[in-house]
C-alpha cells in the first residue's frame, strides 16, 4: 500500500513537469515569433493641405524679387553720409535729387558744390569757383544715342588735347558704364593741369554723359568726393 502510494505521487510529479516544459516552450516560441515580426512605425497622418504645400513649391521661390529702380526719396531731401577722403572718414551733407526731364537721380555734398541746373543738364560746381565759369566742376546731361555712338564722340573730341584711355567699369546703382580718361597731356605726354573722366552710362533710349573737370593739384579731393557721387546715380 505504501509503495503504491509512493508510485501515484511520483506520476503525479511527472506529469506536473512534463506540463510545465510544454508552457514553456509554447512561451518561448510566442516570444521569437513576435521578435521576427517587421516593426511598424507610428506615423502622423498628412492633410490634404499639407500635402499639396509639399508638392506646389512657393511663388517667393518660382518669383525672383526685382530690385527697386529708384530710391524713393524726394527731390530736396537731405541726410548725412561718411566717405574716406585720404585716409580718413568725413561726414558729408548730402542732398537727393531727381530731374525727370533728363531722368536720373543723384546725391550731391551740397556743402562743397552749389547746384546750376538748366534745360538739358545738371551742373555741381565748387563753392569756390565762380559758377559762371566753373573749373572743378561735374554735370550731367542725357543723349538719345546710344553709349558706344557717345563714347566715340567723347573720345575724339577729348584726343585733340588729351592722351585718351577707354575703360569698362561699374557705377554702383547703374552697372556697367563706358569710362574715358583724359588726364594726360596730347603734346608732353606728362599728367594735364586741367584733367577731365567722362561716364558714360546705357539707358534704354540712349545714355546719360557725367562729366567732371578738376585741377590735377585738387584732383585728389575733388575726384574722390565726385567718385562717391557718381555712384549714387540712378
Amino acid at each position: 500500500m505504501k509503495k503504491k502510494s509512493i508510485y501515484a505521487l511520483l506520476l503525479i510529479t511527472m506529469t506536473m513537469l512534463a506540463g510545465c516544459g510544454k508552457q514553456e516552450k509554447e512561451s518561448t516560441d510566442i516570444f521569437e515569433a513576435v521578435s521576427n515580426e517587421t516593426p511598424v512605425t507610428e506615423t502622423t497622418p498628412v492633410t490634404e493641405a499639407e500635402s499639396a504645400a509639399e508638392e506646389e513649391p512657393s511663388k517667393e521661390a518660382e518669383e525672383p524679387s526685382t530690385e527697386e529702380t529708384n530710391s524713393g526719396m524726394k527731390d530736396g531731401e537731405r541726410f548725412d553720409s561718411i566717405i574716406i577722403l585720404e585716409g580718413m572718414e568725413e561726414t558729408v551733407h548730402y542732398e537727393h535729387i531727381v530731374n525727370d526731364v533728363i531722368g536720373f537721380e543723384m546725391d550731391y555734398d551740397y556743402e562743397s558744390f552749389v547746384r546750376k541746373s538748366d534745360a538739358d543738364r545738371e551742373c555741381f560746381i565748387s563753392v569756390y569757383d565762380d559758377v559762371n565759369s566753373p573749373e572743378n566742376y561735374l554735370e550731367v546731361t542725357r543723349s538719345s544715342d546710344d553709349a558706344e555712338t557717345v563714347a566715340g564722340a567723347l573720345e575724339k573730341e577729348l584726343s585733340e588735347e588729351y592722351d585718351v584711355t577707354r575703360y569698362e567699369m561699374q557705377l554702383d546703382n547703374v552697372g556697367n558704364c563706358i569710362e574715358i580718361t583724359a588726364s594726360e597731356d596730347k603734346n608732353t605726354h606728362g599728367t594735364a593741369d586741367m584733367m577731365q573722366f567722362a561716364y558714360i552710362i546705357p539707358r534704354d533710349d540712349g545714355c546719360l554723359i557725367a562729366r567732371t573737370h578738376m585741377y590735377f593739384e585738387a584732383s585728389e579731393g575733388f575726384g574722390r568726393r565726385f567718385n562717391y557721387m557718381l555712384n549714387t546715380i540712378r
